[in-house]
């Protein structure tokens, strides 16, 4: 009596799920129809979610789904994540699948978008260009809900599993995709769920129809036996409990009646995991320690790999034949693979002891190093078990070793965050060089170089002496950061100190680089015959290494130091090079950065038009690529060429795109005054005060104190609900580092005016101006300016008598009692608003 296939089927490319076979596979045929429609590409519905107790099928029925969208539509993908859902898995799921798409995994990790935001990229990108839709299946979803919330009855599933769901669907949504989402989960409750668009089906346990054609197989005699019978109403239309009874029951040893006994006298959701218990303890110990030694690993593994952690290999048999491990086997001629089955997982937390656990997590993980690392091709999803366990017992050379190795392919496949997630997972356990390293290169893309600096001095301080390539190459990476960061003698500096060690290992490669990269700054600091000659230099080691992708990179870069020569037709004529360079060898990357620049010098030649076509091409493919670097430069200069043109309303909104995704300081610093001067000339006030408050932040960074009171002057006098708040600020800051007279006569001026009639801070203004006035040289420029603010001030006090006799009397002639006052009144003004931190400066009483 048997219901194995000769082939299985399996939901997952992993060998995880294991599903009904075609030919196993029995009844739901309404449930396939209803799924079926909402999957169709002309359904309002973006996928279905399949709940019901566990072994009704859900994972059946979703294999089954995926099989038949995909034999009428052979150019959809399936993505099958399992269990906890997290964003980083997610992702890594998606830029496996797609990876032969260098665009794809870039966009799921582009920079400073939100994961909606990428979803939907994704989706657009797969299906408009390159006409793959895609199946996303999440399988057993009901582990993103908390025992806690499933005992209360609750069944809110966690924070982040929510997130990312109503991502999915919202993203699926707002693109009309033909792409599809099938969830399976045992619970369901629609007011748990994020907004969707989904068609719920709640399979019930099948008919007493479906299960004759289960039992089928069966001799008749032993269909009608009254055993059977019991099993069947046990089952109660279970089919997955109904194959596991009558597979087991008939096993030597069990206790079978006591068995059918026990599972009828047990409420029918908990059946399965008693039946599981019930195997478990009629196993010997040795079998037991067996399971749970198999089941340290998350994906099935060979004969091979078992006998490393455990000499009972020879249990499988008997295993297999209860179920209670799954062969991942999908054609005859393949190698078995085994894995323990998920649901016995908790129930062998106990068979072996801490110390037993960690020796055979370490023993799996040698094997599997020793196995599926050395071998050609391994595995992405490999890697990252090797990885996994690896951090769990702290086998240092196995997790750095996979993780470096994986670090370094997504770099080159533009995966940045998935790098620095990786990186980080690593980092919390062990601190390498390599990683540290990795992390830097992809922090610098993602926009964050302080942490890239950081990382890059990490790594360069514990790279090991004798690894003089990868010190090379640290110092060359902090150099690039250290430029674009402004600071151009100190880059420089790092750059020789890689020269340096490149010279003395005699690594052409990454002196050819150094060359391009120092000629660049060589040439911006005005010495044009040294940055040619260094340019020549790394494109003669580059064809000598047949390196084309580098090839491209320098030719790039030689047109655009040509160009600002003055040889048009040179500069042209290499750029065409490059181009066609990088479009042969797929280098979106590299033709991004050759089509800025071409841009940058045809407008310079004034050819608008033309050039904005070279930019926005350049701006799709860093978009795409998710060049966070690339995409400012060539936003910045796209707005400040139309800037020039005279669409000072299009500069300005192309400008907004860039200061969202800039962090450097010093540009924002040069740009944020041409922004707010625009924003003044196209009558934006509500845009031209956020300018200001974004110009404030970047001052309070930079500590350019003077300029951050005029600009908190300008706030004070364009705000219009809150112009006091500024106009405080502005005084109290320019009084503390005794800024320029004639800005604090005009805050003074400004606030006094714009106070109610008979404000206490009114004579409190008049004293400090009166005080200013008095510390004054008798011929100094301003004293005519002071002398009419204050006739102004007190122009309501008629007699000159008058005028002292009420100054006195309310002490304004008193330094020591009104500064201080003025310092309180004004903080009082400012309450929580301070747009700098005020207790940096010594209070002067």
């Amino acid at each position: 009596m048997t219901f194995t296939a000769p082939e299985q089927e399996f939901l997952d490319e992993n060998n995880q799920v294991k599903v009904a076979s075609r030919l196993e596979f029995v009844g739901r045929r309404r449930a396939l129809q209803r799924c079926l429609k909402a999957l169709r590409e002309t359904s309002d519905q973006i996928g279905v979610f399949i709940a019901g107790m566990g072994g009704l099928g859900k994972s059946s029925l979703a294999a089954r789904l995926c099989t038949r969208v995909q034999t009428q539509r052979s150019n959809f993908a399936r993505v099958v994540l399992i269990g906890s859902l997290d964003e980083i898995g997610l992702l890594n799921k998606l830029s496996n699948k797609f990876e032969r798409f260098a665009d794809v995994p870039a966009l799921l990790n582009e920079p400073k978008v939100s994961l909606k935001g990428r979803l939907q990229n994704f989706f657009e990108a797969i299906e408009n260009e390159h006409k793959q839709p895609l199946l996303l299946v999440l399988d057993d979803f009901e582990q993103n809900i908390p025992i806690a919330n499933v005992e209360d009855g609750s069944l809110r599933m966690t924070a982040e599993a929510y997130e990312i769901l109503g991502a999915i669907c919202a993203a699926l949504a707002e693109t009309g995709a033909e792409s599809r989402l099938i969830v399976t989960c045992r619970y369901l409750k629609a007011d748990t769920f994020p907004p969707h668009r989904l068609h719920l089906e709640s399979l019930a346990g099948m008919n007493s129809s479906d299960i004759d054609k289960i039992c089928f197989p069966l001799d008749q005699e032993v269909r009608q036996q009254l055993r059977t019978q019991r099993i069947i109403d046990i089952a109660d239309g279970n089919p997955r409990l109904l194959k596991w009874l009558l597979e087991v029951i008939q096993q030597p040893g069990l206790a079978a009646d006591e068995l059918l006994n026990t599972l009828e006298a047990t409420e029918q959701k908990f059946r399965e995991n008693i039946l599981a218990q019930t195997l478990l303890d009629a196993l010997e110990l040795e079998e037991q320690k067996f399971l749970a030694q198999l089941s340290v690993f998350h994906l099935p593994v060979t004969v091979e790999i078992i006998n490393a952690i455990s000499p009972s290999a020879s249990f499988l048999q008997k295993l297999t034949s209860l179920s209670l491990v799954e062969s991942a086997t999908t054609h005859l001629n393949q190698p078995a693979n085994y894995r323990v089955t998920t649901i016995l997982e908790p129930l062998l937390e106990t068979v072996l002891s801490e110390e037993e656990w960690q020796v055979t997590r370490q023993q799996g993980v040698r094997k599997l190093y020793q196995i599926w690392f050395q071998k050609p091709g391994c595995i992405e999803y490999e890697v990252l078990e090797m990885v996994r366990l690896g951090l769990l017992v702290r086998e240092r050379e196995i997790a750095i070793s996979a993780g470096n190795s994986l670090a370094t392919t997504w770099l080159k496949q533009f995966r940045y965050l998935e790098t620095f997630e990786l990186c980080q997972q690593i980092l919390a356990v062990f601190q390498d060089y390599t990683i540290l390293s990795s992390i830097a290169y992809a922090e610098g893309i993602l926009g964050l170089p302080k942490d890239a600096l950081a990382h890059y001095q990490q790594a360069l301080d514990l790279c090991p002496k004798d690894d003089l390539e990868e010190k090379a190459l640290i110092l060359n990476n902090m150099a690039k950061v250290i430029s674009n960061e402004g600071e151009i003698e100190q880059a420089l500096q790092f750059y020789e100190q890689s020269l340096e060690i490149a010279d003395y290992i005699g690594n052409t490669k990454i002196k050819s680089a150094i060359f391009t990269n120092m000629a660049w700054i060589i040439a911006q600091q005005g010495n044009s015959e040294r940055a040619l000659k260094l340019y020549q230099q790394s494109l003669e080691i580059k064809e000598s290494l047949d390196d084309v992708r580098g090839k491209a990179g320098t030719l790039n870069d030689m047109a655009s130091f040509i160009a600002e020569q003055g040889d048009i037709k040179q500069a042209l004529q290499l750029w065409q090079q490059s181009l066609e360079i990088t479009k042969h060898i797929g280098d979106i990357d590299g033709e991004a950065a050759t089509l800025a620049n071409m841009a940058s010098f045809i407008a310079e030649q004034g050819d608008i038009e033309q050039s904005l076509q070279l930019w926005q091409q350049s701006l799709e493919i860093d978009e795409g690529v998710g060049n966070l670097q690339g995409r400012a430069a060539t936003l910045w200069n796209m707005a400040y060429y139309i800037y020039k043109n005279g669409d000072l309303a299009q500069a300005l909104q192309l400008w907004k795109k860039w200061l969202e995704i800039d962090d450097n300081i010093k540009r924002k610093a040069i740009t944020l005054p041409i922004m707010i001067k625009l924003a003044g000339e196209i009558s934006d006030q509500a845009r031209q005060l956020e300018l200001y408050l974004q110009a404030a932040e970047v001052l309070v960074q930079t500590g350019s104190y003077e300029s951050l009171v005029n600009v908190l002057g300008n706030l004070g006098l364009k705000a219009e609900s809150n112009c006091s708040v500024y106009f405080a600020q502005a005084i109290w800051l320019s009084l503390k580092i005794k800024g320029p007279l004639a800005n604090t006569i005009n805050l003074i001026s400004h606030f006094y005016g714009a106070l109610p009639t008979g404000d206490k801070l009114q004579p409190l203004l008049l004293a400090t101006a009166i005080f200013l006035y008095n510390s004054l040289e008798p011929n100094h420029p301003h004293l005519d300016q002071l002398d009419k603010l204050i006739n102004w001030m007190i122009q309501g006090v008629k007699t000159r008598k008058a005028k002292a006799i009420w100054f006195v009397k309310q002490r304004l002639n008193e330094p020591e009692y009104f500064l201080p006052r003025l310092n309180q009144r004004l903080e009082e003004i400012v309450g929580d608003g301070w747009l700098f931190d005020c207790s940096q400066f010594e209070v002067e009483e």
